[in-house]
């Protein structure tokens, strides 16, 4: 199933920069919808070696291991359909790591020791798993929560623990299960939505959802048994800290905003804050921890770009440092040794498709991995600025937005909201693809973070984060927020989201008769009520707990999931629209889709489709990447009329 692999990373970087595309193209689809050459990289604890997840031309995806002594590289290649997905290192000398299939399909868990990295072991299959800890006392053990399965083994939403090691005796493969050493079942109420280990790698704390609200327990391994923590329900779990009495955690509240502090896990108490935001979310991002000093290190999340709060000096000292050396980049701590002397950076922005940088403050150096798209560099990527607008009940709100080459108020440009996800989730100041591309293409691009977005204040986070129509009326403003300033066509106006985004476009049209004149939806919802019925079976069945419990709010107000539902209002729609769905999605039935192109087609509405086997909620292969591109770049040039420009001189 898997190889070893000959090409270092180095050697993917050189192949992809030989042949670039000269300066004055346009990029290309095939440019911008290529996987990146760097994903995933983490350092040995000792620091003695990085293992990182890299992509060859072809799109797919291996595992390279480097010894930092000469940066000489072993690793495994992924064969076929399959690659390498993810890793994590168990020690110095060994790592789990997982294999998709056609990057979609869950193929299993395989361990594997370095000096034998072709006789890795594989200790699970298919289920879809969470790496939770590997406990110290037990070496070759690795904590793991089953998020989905398909053969029975582990119930969902169980931890396991599972011999990394384990080996049959007089069979090739073990059978499934047989790694299995035991069973941690969570809290009898509710559903899993956070599991965590402590710093010696035994399960600590776990978070569920009932009764309409979040639950915080802690895990006594002596009756095995798990007690509730008797916290406000505001605070939300970060991980363990050092001390086993104590966890972190954020809280909010009107006078201070988000707070990070100490948890104490038996009383509830509560201590000082050592961070505070009064606008951003700090929950939204990650803890850092120094087994040196053992002690929590500091945090990364966003505010308008990524922001890192050091705690120790060390880690302090090494940011101040990657930013004087990289002062055009936002350089965001991902990994470090546990003597605190080497540090790990991914290197990003909205310009910069990324790089890997490993600064070493003991030698003195910084030594770069290689870029995530070589095949950029030089090529015309465009700025992308935050920006605010104001809701029609008041609330200011931000988004990011693009603007191509020559737009101004007597040029003014067609324009294409680009509605994220989630809804949880939010758009960043990031290197997105699909902004460049649309930008690359002569439109302006708007990002609005509207009411639901993650990592603000709790009055655009927290409340009504299940007032869907709401949410489409933050879209609705941003759009004619960014009409009123004369720098796009009003005539010109285009709406594209994937998931619930692509709900947001198709409601975009339905609503909000003569303002877009297309949509552009992926993997959409367009009838609420199918939808909840579906997340009863969702791979994450705590958040789909808290949507049953919420979404039809009040008393179950079916009225409503059809009120907001786009699939009831199909009359309503009278501008083309392109539907795009893998015909796998677990999350959103393709039936959706397909059921909306009837709808339309019925009522004389231009429609197009695109539907693609092997894939789920999203397009994951290059090529059907690449195609489902072009289809929208032919799509809006049809129905936005082209883009008049001034040529870049």
């Amino acid at each position: 199933m898997l190889r070893l692999l000959v090409l270092s990373v180095l050697a993917f970087a050189t192949a992809a920069r030989a042949a670039p595309s000269p300066p004055s193209e346009p990029l290309s689809a095939e440019e911008l919808f290529r996987a990146a050459t760097l994903g995933e990289a983490r350092l040995s604890p000792d620091g003695q070696h990085m293992g990182v997840v890299v992509a060859d031309q072809g799109d797919s995806r291996s595992l390279v291991i480097y010894d930092l002594k000469d940066y000489k590289p072993t690793g495994l290649r992924g064969a076929g359909s399959l690659d390498v997905s993810t890793f994590q290192w168990m020690g110095n000398d060994k790592l789990v790591f997982s294999v998709t299939q056609d990057k979609l399909y869950a193929w299993g868990l395989y361990s594997a020791r370095l000096g034998r990295i072709s006789d890795y072991t594989p200790i699970d299959t298919y289920d879809v798993t969470q790496i939770i800890g590997f406990p110290e006392a037990r070496p070759g053990r690795v904590l793991v929560w089953c998020r989905s399965t398909v053969g029975g083994q582990i119930e969902p939403g169980d931890v396991v623990e599972m011999d990394a090691d384990y080996k049959p005796f007089g069979s090739e493969l073990p059978r499934r299960g047989d790694a299995i050493v035991r069973r941690l079942n969570p809290p009898k109420e509710g559903r899993v939505v956070f599991w965590a280990s402590d710093h010696r790698g035994e399960l600590a704390l776990c978070e569920t959802w009932s009764r309409g609200r979040y639950h915080f327990y802690r895990y006594a391994p002596g009756p095995k048994t798990w007690g509730e923590v008797p916290i406000h329900a505001d605070a939300r779990p970060m991980g363990m800290d050092y001390d086993d009495r104590y966890a972190w955690v954020v809280t909010v509240s009107p006078d201070v905003g988000y707070a990070l502090r100490r948890c104490n896990l038996g009383s509830g108490a509560l201590e000082e804050p050592v961070l505070t935001d009064p606008s951003y979310d700090i929950g939204t991002g990650g803890l850092h921890y120094s087994d040196a000093a053992r002690r929590l290190a500091g945090v990364t999340y966003v505010q308008r770009k990524p922001v890192s709060a050091w705690f120790l000096r060390d880690y302090a000292v090494a940011q101040a440092t990657m930013n004087k050396l990289r002062p055009s980049t936002d350089n965001v701590l991902v990994d470090h040794d546990s003597a605190d002397k080497k540090f790990l950076f991914e290197l990003t922005g909205p310009q910069h498709p990324g790089a890997h940088e490993l600064l070493d403050m003991e030698a003195k150096t910084v030594r770069s991995l290689g870029d995530a798209a070589p095949w950029l560099k030089g090529r015309p990527l465009h700025p992308v600025v935050p920006i605010t607008f104001h809701t029609r009940d008041g609330a200011r709100l931000e988004g990011y937005e693009a603007l191509p080459d020559g737009a101004s108020t007597a040029h003014p440009v067609p324009l294409v909201i680009l509605a994220h996800g989630g809804p949880w989730a939010r758009d960043t100041a990031l290197f997105n693809p699909v902004v460049q591309f649309l930008v690359s293409r002569g439109y302006a691009v708007l990002q609005p973070n509207y009411r639901g977005s993650s990592g603000y204040v709790p009055a655009v986070s927290l409340e009504g984060k299940f007032k869907f129509r709401r949410m489409h009326d933050d879209v609705t403003d941003a759009a004619r927020a960014i009409v009123r300033t004369g720098l796009v066509d009003p005539k010109k106006v285009a709406i594209m989201g994937a998931s619930f985004g692509g709900y947001l476009a198709v409601a975009g049209v339905a609503f909000e008769d003569g303002l877009y004149c297309c949509a552009v939806t992926e993997c959409g919802v367009f009838d609420w009520k199918k939808q909840i019925d579906g997340y009863r079976d969702a791979i994450n069945r705590g958040e789909s707990m808290e949507i049953l419990d919420e979404a039809a709010r009040p008393g179950g107000d079916l009225a409503n999931l059809d009120q907001i539902s786009p699939i009831g209002h199909a009359d309503q729609i009278h501008v083309p629209v392109l539907i795009a769905h893998g015909t796998e999605d677990n999350v959103v039935d393709v039936e959706q889709s397909r059921k909306l192109a009837k709808e339309l087609r019925r009522r004389g509405v231009p429609t197009e489709t695109f539907y693609r086997a092997f894939e789920g909620h999203g397009f994951y292969s290059y090529q059907d990447r690449v195609e489902f591109y072009h289809r929208v770049e032919a799509f809006l040039a049809a129905n936005l009329g082209g883009a008049t420009l001034t040529p870049v001189r």
